[in-house]
């Protein structure tokens, strides 16, 4: 029997040749219903898109891996579920392996891409330098998501990390809050990011931070309480808190209450990510809202191109559109 062509699955999903491409390659500017018209006919015609005339330089295993340092946070499962899916509908099988922030362990499964145990490499805030990244990826297939080394040859996927921050803390000054604190991580470099952006929505209303504090170990609902107890004992109370995450932010509403204090009549709290926290927690938690289904795709689509298109080698980083979700947390 004939292989299937990108034309067969177009007929049978009855869409155009384009649409099939752009499912193909993770684009975001294809309808639901499309999608699953193409994932329906490639999974009724066997489709496989590496099997083509264009790419027999070397056997394929049909195998990707992603990298993380654990699978913990909820943008994280939701992104790589988003390359799960994008991976799945191109006939790709996706390995998803934590690394717990070791870089022994990172290299080993590093060594899955270099020996040609998979065919392509999702990088989620690696521990390798920069220039290890930037080498991995100037000659194998490598896409990053979410966490941005300074990379020129590896293409990367993720929100406007400093850009958001500065719109939630804008967001806190707009409601009359004058003493701002912050609870963040500088161990990654989306916590920097949004350090930036914290200071630099401060600066432009002619405002300092009341408080800065970091976290030194995990970042979680734990750090949340404790890094909060600490604002609390400090002299003055602030307005205002901007957490890095929606599970620190929980924990900081969590403490402020137990202290007898009221969100956000006396003290605001606003989270980042829009995970299942912001909702769960009470009151529900202002905070911004990351497309990680979506980046996913992206990323996946990025990383299709480079590993089957000759000469294709998708440079620099792609944002995404964040959206800042105002909820109960902060004063309207």
């Amino acid at each position: 029997m004939a292989r299937a062509t990108v034309q067969d699955v177009a007929k049978t999903a009855g869409v155009s040749v384009g649409t099939v491409s752009r499912v193909l390659n993770g684009s975001p500017a294809v309808s639901a219903s499309s999608r699953e018209k193409v994932a329906g006919a490639i999974r009724e015609l066997n489709y496989r898109p590496l099997a083509s005339a264009r790419d027999l330089r070397r056997d394929r295993t049909m195998r990707i891996l992603a990298l993380a340092k654990n699978l913990e946070s909820p943008v994280i499962s939701e992104a790589f579920r988003g390359v799960g899916d994008a991976a799945a509908q191109s006939g790709y099988v996706s390995l998803i392996a934590p690394t717990a922030g070791s870089p022994d362990r990172e290299q080993q499964l590093v060594d899955m891409l270099r020996n040609g145990s998979v065919d392509g490499l999702v990088l989620f805030s690696p521990t390798m330098p920069d220039d290890d990244v930037e080498a991995l990826a100037t000659s194998l297939s490598v896409v990053q998501l979410c966490e941005i080394a300074e990379s020129e040859a590896a293409f990367g996927v993720s929100i406007d990390d400093r850009q958001a921050a500065r719109d939630i803390t804008r967001h806190l000054i707009g409601t009359g809050a004058r003493r701002l604190a912050m609870i963040g991580n500088r161990a990654a470099r989306s916590g920097r990011l949004r350090e930036q952006g914290f200071r630099e929505a401060l600066s432009a209303a002619g405002l300092e931070a009341a408080q800065s504090l970091f976290a030194a170990g995990d970042f979680d609902f734990h750090a949340g309480r404790q890094l909060t107890r600490e604002l609390l004992a400090a002299d003055h109370l602030p307005d205002a808190v901007f957490c890095g995450s929606d599970t620190v932010a929980a924990g900081c509403v969590r403490e402020i209450t137990d202290a007898g204090l009221r969100v956000p009549e006396d003290v605001a709290v606003a989270g980042f990510d829009d995970s299942i926290q912001a909702e769960m927690c009470v009151p529900e938690l202002t905070t911004i809202r990351q497309p990680a289904y979506e980046m996913g795709r992206v990323a996946f689509g990025a990383l299709l191109e480079r590993m089957t298109e000759p000469g294709v080698h998708r440079r620099g980083r792609m944002f995404l559109p964040h959206e800042l979700v105002i909820r109960d947390s902060t004063k309207n």
